[in-house]
């Protein structure tokens, strides 16, 4: 599942992970219900999206989840914690239901979730907002429940639809760049050729995907950031949530990949150029053997009449002129030659001296 996919849905911060962990480094988890009736459906799938993200070794060590009920009817919150035994029932350590300071006490009678541990499978602790820190650290609780840890919810999204758009074009573009250059790897010449030229451009730009992941690289390294008081905060997309290493790896893999393609490019561009100079030679060489042979052994005499004269000098420029403009192709083809051979590898040595003969 994409965040792009239920970016409405996310936006209405149905539930978060802060970053925050409780005294066994599990994750915090928050669901902070309001006033009017939360959709059990959306909630439901930002849980899924929300749990899918941390490592099953992070997920191993179990959630805590906070419950925030002091903006909602008793009912709701009753639901909810016994929603949770469906959608996390192995990984949920304790849930902390925070309630009103005056106001569920008879309500909580009529249904005591301590009797239910066994049921859910899980603890459930109601306590006040200022009882909280007997369970978590005070700078593990963000600022909701006046603590220090600050959670800027629209930052942590769009960093996620960043990371996700980076995986999705870095994936898909690895594939691209493995089939080229596994492609190039296979078969005599003409299968290189011809299955390099099939797809020889990527999808995507190359540089442009390496730059926005060195920058997304860069941002998740920077484990604090700036609140918007001026604050210092965790970053929620640290190692735990694996984003860190899995943009490492893409990052590593797209490199090899990408330098391995330039080569294919730079010995396709040598290939195509050798190529061309060879065309070229044939063409000097037929032209000196043929027409150029044929006009040297052909065109002579002597005029007898200033205007058969005339007419024999004007022939003479003209083929003057053509071996002119073909002795000029021949020193350029010699520059060409030369360069290659000075800049060229052993393979390419070979090729190229009967060349320059």
């Amino acid at each position: 599942m994409e965040a792009s996919v239920i970016l409405p849905i996310l936006k209405k911060k149905l539930a978060f992970l802060s970053g925050g962990k409780d005294r066994r480094s599990g994750l915090i988890l928050t669901i902070p219900l309001c006033l009017e009736q939360t959709n059990m459906d959306e909630l439901n799938v930002t849980l899924d999206y929300l749990l899918s993200i941390p490592s099953e070794k992070c997920k191993a060590r179990g959630f805590t989840v906070i419950v925030d009920g002091r903006k909602s009817q008793w009912n709701m919150v009753k639901t909810v914690v016994l929603m949770l035994q469906n959608v996390v029932p192995a990984e949920v350590s304790l849930v902390c239901v925070v309630k009103p300071d005056e106001f569920w006490d008879k309500k909580v009678t009529h249904f005591c979730f301590w009797k239910e541990k066994d049921r859910l499978g899980f603890e459930v602790i109601l306590v006040s907002a200022n009882k909280l820190t007997r369970y978590i650290e005070p700078c593990q609780l963000t600022k909701d429940f006046g603590r220090s840890l600050t959670y800027d919810h629209m930052d942590w999204l769009n960093k996620r639809l960043v990371f996700e758009k980076f995986t999705k074009e870095s994936t898909s573009l690895l594939d691209e760049l493995a089939l080229i250059n596994n492609g190039s790897d296979k078969g005599n010449q003409q299968e290189k050729e011809r299955s390099v030229d099939l797809n020889f451009l990527p999808s995507v730009d190359p540089e442009t995907v390496l730059q926005t992941g060195h920058e997304l690289l860069s941002e998740l390294q920077q484990r604090r950031f700036n609140g918007s008081d001026g604050g210092v905060s965790w970053s929620p997309m640290d190692d735990e949530l694996l984003a860190q290493p899995q943009v490492m790896k893409l990052l590593d893999s797209l490199r090899e990949q990408y330098t391995r393609y330039q080569e294919v490019c730079r010995q396709r561009s040598k290939r195509t150029q050798l190529e061309e100079i060879q065309q070229k030679v044939m063409q000097v060489v037929n032209w000196l053997e043929g027409p150029g042979s044929e006009q040297l052994r052909a065109q002579w005499g002597i005029g007898d009449s200033m205007r058969a004269s005339q007419a024999l000098q004007q022939k003479h420029e003209e083929i003057e002129s053509q071996h002119s403009e073909w002795l000029a192709v021949y020193v350029e083809l010699n520059q060409q030659i030369a360069a290659l051979l000075n800049a060229g590898d052993e393979e390419d040595l070979v090729e190229l001296k009967p060349l320059q003969q």
